[in-house]
């Protein structure tokens, strides 16, 4: 536990290994950004000016530049390194560049630079686009620089492209101006959801993770499900929900929870590469998780024009399921292998647990109400951080340091870069959909593709998002399944496109488990001290049975929320119903009935995905499907303990 803090600073930034002059600067400057948005948000004026717009994105944009670089390593290996000189030199350019775009932000405004005006404005352009490239290298790999470099070149040779991707060619100059000074570049989506959506959430989380949230959520799965067999890994699946509640982040869930998770899985008998399979399953939900979820949606309530709160409360059911299925799925293996839970000394007590941490639920359950039901919008987290600062007086153990308030401005601070980083050249994927007019060709041919057949375009944008997260692209893919599938699919299947945009988002989470890219599964690999190609396909097996629960919601909008109270608690009902019996019949143990034979899994998981799909008919065919498993499993034990009745030899040796 103790290690967690440190892995966790190391993950998102180089903060420790920085001069002190730098870590002033990178302090400061997050929390100059921070004050904007607040400024902004609530429209007081500064100087007589009120912060909106191009001004405003430029200059939080100057805010955040010199971080970026500060904060990514130019390579994995050298995350444990000070800053190099040409990361300085990087930091510094982008910076210089994005204060000249800021004192001719009004110009910018008029879409008087688009295209570029003369060679020096261009130049510019081209500079600020290729640091934005390194930056996403920095992050995606070279597998996301090169789709980068693809959206670059695309729009060059469009009117040369058959079929529906021909689309309106653009010239050198019209891209990297539309990308430093247009609407669907920098100054678009990316712009909105740095500086009109994030900032608040990565204060709330940094603060809360600060005070060392982390652990207490750790402690609290421990106390509920430790004991149970299959303990550690029931914890994992569990502290991985609850971190996720204020993470946004998979590999801030892997490293918070699983430097605890994965040595107690190991002790209590789980093989490594299956421990650290777990949890990098259990923390993919911290992309997900309410109220505080990943970038990818705060990207679709940008693109979607829905409000955060929509998605919360469209996320809470698809959450619990998952958590729910990995509890069934850890369980059947438990049971299997004879594994047990941890002793009852190993399990701290509920009621101090949650004496001790009860600061924690109040913020996080006033952080849900404020935006759930006041709908005071992005500003709430902001709220939420100063209440939790204010009761944290109220604990001596919890109350703040400047070290504690330090670790967590670093903590959001790092959360930001990345961010920043992803969004900054997100930009030219952009460019390449909407300045050709590829990404409505595209949609359109969806539409005609599956008019009257919306399983078929699901199951086409399942296979796209599992194939380019296979390669560690799978942010890439959401956003261009979101601006060109997401509306066709809800178009054809006539539901609010934000449910479109979870499922797209749930799928696009299996890529980072799935080889040959599985950074999910080689962090916790890393902790685990396992094989990472190992883990990885056994993650992926694991996770397939979660891969269905986004098509119950698509079918039946009542699991999102969408609906009546009888019918969201109807279909709530079959779904787990039929997500327990399909997860039993994919572990191969069921609870009451003991291990279940390869041939005989075949009727329990046909027969609890049929449950569990949102038809009466499909429902019911299920349900007998089940009912012929049960049959067949207690016959065929009948029949063994017959014969182990007649030879003993046979009874004693089984």
């Amino acid at each position: 536990m103790s290690e967690a803090p440190k892995q966790r600073k190391g993950a998102l930034s180089r903060y420790d290994l920085m001069p002190k002059p730098v870590k002033a600067i990178f302090l400061s400057t997050t929390v100059i950004a921070i004050g904007l948005f607040c400024f902004h948000y609530m429209g007081i004026p500064i100087f007589g000016y009120v912060l909106s717009g191009v001004p405003y994105y430029y200059i939080l944009f100057s805010c955040l530049g010199f971080n970026v670089f500060m904060g990514l390593a130019v390579h994995h290996y050298a995350r444990h390194r000070p800053p190099p000189w040409y990361d300085y030199v990087l930091a510094t350019i982008l910076v210089t560049i994005l204060i000249y775009f800021t004192f001719n932000s009004g110009i910018i405004a008029m879409r008087m630079w688009t295209p570029a005006p003369g060679w020096p404005q261009l130049v510019l352009a081209v500079i600020i686009g290729l640091i934005s490239l390194e930056a996403g290298r920095r992050i995606g790999g070279w597998g996301y620089l090169t789709l980068l470099l693809v959206s670059i070149v695309y729009p060059l040779v469009a009117d040369y492209m058959p079929g529906i991707f021909w689309g309106v060619k653009q010239s050198f100059n019209d891209i990297f101006s539309d990308f430093a000074f247009g609407a669907n570049g920098l100054l678009g989506i990316p712009a909105m959801m740095i500086a009109e959506l994030v900032l608040g959430f990565y204060l709330f989380a940094g603060v809360v993770m600060g005070m060392g949230g982390g652990d207490f959520f750790v402690k609290l799965a421990t106390s509920v499900v430790g004991q149970f067999r299959g303990g550690p890994a029931k914890v994992s699946s569990l502290a991985s929900a609850f971190f996720g509640t204020m993470s946004g982040s998979t590999i801030a869930n892997i490293v918070g929870t699983g430097s605890f998770t994965i040595p107690a899985m190991k002790k209590t008998g789980y093989p490594p590469e299956y421990a650290a399979a777990i949890e990098a399953c259990s923390s993919n939900i911290g992309d997900t998780m309410p109220p505080i979820m990943g970038g990818m949606v705060f990207l679709a309530c940008v693109i979607a024009g829905v409000e955060y709160a929509q998605f919360i409360i469209a996320a809470v059911i698809p959450a619990f399921l998952y958590v729910f299925a990995m509890q069934i799925q850890i369980d059947a293996y438990a049971a299997k292998a004879g594994l047990k839970g941890l002793t009852r000394s190993e399990c701290p007590p509920l009621i101090p647990t949650l004496k001790e941490g009860w600061i924690y639920i109040v913020v996080i359950a006033f952080l849900a109400f404020g935006l759930i039901y006041m709908r005071w919008g992005a500003i709430v987290p902001v709220y939420a951080t100063i209440l939790a600062i204010l009761l944290a007086f109220t604990n001596k153990k919890m109350r703040p340091t400047w070290k504690k308030m330090e670790e967590a401005l670093a903590h959001m601070a790092g959360l930001i870069n990345f961010a920043v980083g992803v969004t900054f050249s997100m930009g030219f994927i952009l460019v390449g959909l909407f300045k050709t007019g590829v990404a409505a060709a595209i949609t359109s041919w969806i539409v005609s593709l599956g008019a009257g057949n919306a399983y078929f375009v699901l199951f086409i944008a399942t296979g796209f998002s599992v194939v380019m997260g296979m390669v560690g692209l799978q942010r890439a893919a959401f956003l261009f399944l979101s601006v060109t599938a997401a509306p066709a699919i809800a178009k054809v299947l006539d539901i609010p496109i934000y449910v479109i945009l979870l499922f797209i988002i749930y799928q696009a989470g299996y890529g980072t488990v799935t080889p040959p890219v599985a950074i999910d599964a080689y962090v916790a690999a890393s902790i685990a001290g396992a094989n990472p190609i190992k883990t990885s396909y056994t993650a992926s097996r694991m996770l397939v049975p979660l891969l269905l629960v986004p098509f119950f919601f698509v079918f039946q909008p009542a699991l999102a929320m969408v609906g009546t109270p009888w019918s969201i608690f109807y279909h709530l009902i079959m779904a787990m119903v039929g997500i327990f019996i399909m997860v039993c019949g994919t572990g191969g143990y069921f609870t009451g009935l003991g291990s279940i034979k390869p041939w005989e899994r075949a009727f329990f998981i046909s027969g609890g995905f049929l449950i569990a799909f949102p038809e009466l008919f499909t429902t019911f065919a299920g349900g007998i499907l089940s009912v012929i498993g049960i049959v067949l499993v207690l016959i065929r034990k009948m029949m063994e303990g017959r014969k182990g009745k007649e030879n003993p030899a046979i009874a004693g040796g089984g």
